[in-house]
């Protein structure tokens, strides 16, 4: 029961204002796109899935599954009175050289007095920044922490950080209805401005698209901004990117990301002859995320199996572009169309290059570590 094993770990992820999503909990929607009429409604945390990533929240005439980031806890005046004090202290104590405004380091230290840790930091970020300027003022901070604008405290914040005065900048909404491209899909340097509706960072290497993709198959429920936000504060370094989103509890899949393997004739389909060093060919079904990783590393659980020494049709083969292992589409007991999957293994080299052109490679140089072809169907 994923409610009982939620409250027995006793964790459970913080909404967009920082407070706990744990159930009933009240909160309010913020932050939708696809269905902007439920933004500013207010429900109560039912159940928190963290195979999914998503709250289960009670509105008042439906039950919505919602990502953390866009649920606010609704928090009565009197305790933002009663945290006021300590925000200033934290806030304070946090700005270490006195300028009112947080950068990545001094706003970790922040967080640490708050009692966060290392993985909501991204996340945080992203929640208070309203100016995009990737440092959090007074201003937003104290937004973000209490949820409210803490009416009664401009004068403090006047007194200890004076807002310094800024020209009006045009809004253009001409992307408000811009739909983010599926998870397989590369994005486009043009893509990720449209995303964060705003420029790239000045200091963006020429490299940054490749990163953002990179981690973004790799973690693909992982928002477009925290990945912009990490790299920023990793000196765009792809490695530490990757190791500080891991770090923020993200949801890993290992890609394997493929291409058709072709030959100058009709390759496929064709007739293989199972003659794996290791006996049986496991027989899979596509992961839900499309990865062949999972086939590749054995961590999926097989359909079937296909001993060793036994013919089997292969109507096309796509080849891993990261190990080169190749993956052969099959019927697999009496299935009308093609739709299971073997691991072929590497492509066996008879006296060619592996890398040549796919117009210049014969069908019959089409054999692979544990499945041998016998001859083409056509």
């Amino acid at each position: 029961n994923k409610t009982n094993s939620s409250a027995m770990s006793g964790t459970y992820p913080r909404g967009s204002s920082g407070g706990e999503l744990s159930p009933g909990t009240r909160v309010m929607v913020v932050g939708i796109r696809s269905e902007r009429e439920i933004n500013g409604k207010e429900g109560t945390c039912v159940e928190w899935c963290p195979e999914t990533g998503r709250v289960h929240v009670q509105l008042e005439d439906c039950l919505k599954a919602l990502r953390p980031r866009n649920l606010k806890v609704m928090r009565s005046l009197h305790d933002v009175n009663e945290m006021m004090d300590r925000v200033l202290q934290v806030f304070e104590g946090a700005d270490s050289n006195g300028d009112g405004v947080l950068d990545v380091n001094e706003f970790e230290r922040c967080l640490e007095g708050i009692g966060l840790g290392k993985e909501y930091v991204i996340a945080f970020q992203m929640a208070m920044d309203k100016d995009h300027d990737f440092e959090i003022d007074y201003a937003e901070f104290t937004h973000w922490a209490l949820g409210t604008n803490a009416p009664g405290h401009r004068s403090r914040l006047d007194l200890y950080w004076p807002k310094k005065r800024q020209e009006p900048q045009p809004v253009d909404d001409d992307d408000a209805d811009y739909t983010i491209p599926e998870h397989d899909e590369e994005l486009t340097e043009k893509d990720i401005v449209k995303i964060l509706r705003r420029p790239l960072p000045d200091d963006w290497p020429s490299h940054g698209i490749a990163i953002v993709n990179n981690a973004r198959a790799r973690f693909p429920y992982f928002p477009v901004e925290g990945i912009v936000w990490s790299m920023k504060r990793n000196e765009y370094i792809g490695g530490r990117v990757l190791a500080d989103i891991r770090s923020s509890g993200a949801k890993e899949v290992h890609p394997c990301r493929t291409t058709p393997l072709r030959a100058s004739g009709e390759a496929f389909p064709a007739i293989y002859r199972n003659i794996s060093p290791e006996g049986e060919l496991f027989v899979y079904e596509l992961s839900e995320d499309g990865s062949f990783g999972g086939m590749r590393d054995r961590k999926l659980p097989p359909l079937g199996i296909i001993p060793k020494g036994d013919m089997f049709t292969v109507y096309e083969v796509l080849r891993g572009a990261e190990y080169g292992f190749c993956f052969g589409r099959i019927k697999y007991k009496g299935q009308e169309k093609p739709s299971t999957w073997v691991v072929l293994g590497l492509l066996v080299e008879r006296g060619s290059d592996w890398s040549m052109p796919d117009s210049e490679r014969h069908p019959r140089d089409l054999t692979f570590s544990d499945a041998e072809r016998m001859n083409s169907l056509w």
